[in-house]
């Protein structure tokens, strides 16, 4: 295979999964290739530059999905946005292909990759029906204008291709899907840990799931007095989640860590990985995962996308769509029966080395890229 000029484009707000995930895609790919990367969060430079990619700044955010007020502000700053990733496109116009991923330069990066004759290939992590209703549909508008540019759209899940088609906006030739992967080396074998501890990583946002979870516990605590949750990650739904956790008198069983250096750290040492997520733009999952690669049963609702990840009885245990009992004697189940988790856990294992590891989705990214690079 040839060595490929890839340059990856796209302003962000925060660290979720998509960052860690891209982060850890382009250092795959620069064992091979050439890659340089722009994006505006000063973060997401550090962590793409900690795998030694070169990453450029993009000085202004353009927020066309969030609020009014970002939407407002949007607009003034348009025609600067647009002579940005202008001068940003020129100066890579010697790139084979540019990869977007960010909501709004998928029609600012597009055009300016289509005049300078620089293929581009977007990657769609999630459904965007919620997104394209907002603002009396000025999101699918844009959309509709930037559609006609990308050689291909890499969706992660059938659930997000499905919702893209049923947009009606992008073509089925279009839309080829590629999961999400990890570089996490899987644990040899061990004992199962017998701490009664329950971990859940994510964003702290309305959607994510973890006030419900909260809700959950209060149940497992009835039944199951010595088990404990812990909750990783920032966001302000974080100061919500405490009120609720204080109002039912959890705080000796829940712990709130914030945002904290090595979430996997704080996963490996629990016996459970709670993915409680019924948000409307999950377009993967990548914790569940996660969860999978460190041996961990993971315990979910039976939600798209989640349960494109993992199955009931093989390597997690599902509950019905808002059946909250359902969930809670999951946990109580896998907390109290050692054969059960050892035997999810060692099969979700499996099921990452099969199909997650970042170095076979890199492999599937590269095979995608080489068809559609600029000859």
């Amino acid at each position: 295979m040839n060595q490929l000029r890839i340059t990856y484009i796209s302003q962000t707000l925060g660290m979720g999964g998509a960052e860690i995930f891209i982060s850890e895609l382009l250092a795959e790919l620069q064992k091979r290739h050439q890659i340089t990367a722009y994006t505006n969060y000063r973060q997401f430079q550090n962590q793409l530059r900690s795998h030694a990619i070169v990453a450029g700044d993009i000085p202004v955010v353009i927020d066309i999905i969030g609020n009014w007020k970002g939407l407002f502000k949007a607009a003034v700053l348009l025609p600067y946005a647009w002579l940005v990733y202008g001068a940003i496109v020129f100066r890579v116009r010697d790139a084979g292909v540019i990869l977007i991923s960010g909501f709004a330069e998928k029609l600012f990066v597009s055009f300016w990759a289509w005049l300078f004759r620089v293929p581009v290939v977007w990657i769609e992590f999630s459904p965007l029906t919620t997104l394209f209703e907002k603002f009396f549909g000025f999101p699918r508008v844009w959309y509709w204008l930037a559609a006609c540019f990308p050689a291909k759209v890499i969706t992660t899940s059938r659930h997000s291709q499905f919702g893209l088609l049923k947009e009606g906006i992008l073509t089925k030739q279009q839309l080829v899907r590629i999961p999400c992967g990890r570089n996490i080396a899987v644990p040899a074998r061990s004992g199962i840990i017998k701490q009664q501890e329950v971990v859940c990583i994510s964003r702290m946002e309305e959607g994510k799931g973890q006030d419900i979870l909260v809700q959950i516990f209060a149940l497992v605590h009835k039944k199951l007095p010595s088990a404990h949750m812990t909750l990783v990650g920032e966001g302000a739904f974080l100061t919500s989640v405490k009120k609720q956790i204080r109002t039912l008198q959890l705080t000796k069983v829940i712990a709130c860590l914030g945002r904290v250096p090595d979430a996997l750290a704080i996963l490996q040492k629990a016996r459970i990985c709670a993915v409680p997520s019924i948000w409307p733009l999950e377009g993967f999952g990548l914790v569940a995962c996660e969860g999978l690669a460190l041996a961990k049963p993971v315990v979910a609702f039976d939600h798209a996308p989640i349960n494109e990840i993992v199955t009931h009885e093989r390597n997690a245990l599902l509950a019905p769509d808002g059946d909250l009992e359902k969930f809670a004697d999951n946990i109580i189940r896998l907390l109290t029966d050692d054969n059960l988790a050892t035997r999810l856990g060692r099969s979700g294992a499996k099921e990452f080395q099969s199909f997650y590891t970042i170095e076979q989705v890199a492999k599937k990214y590269e095979l995608l890229l080489q068809d559609h690079v600029k000859k």
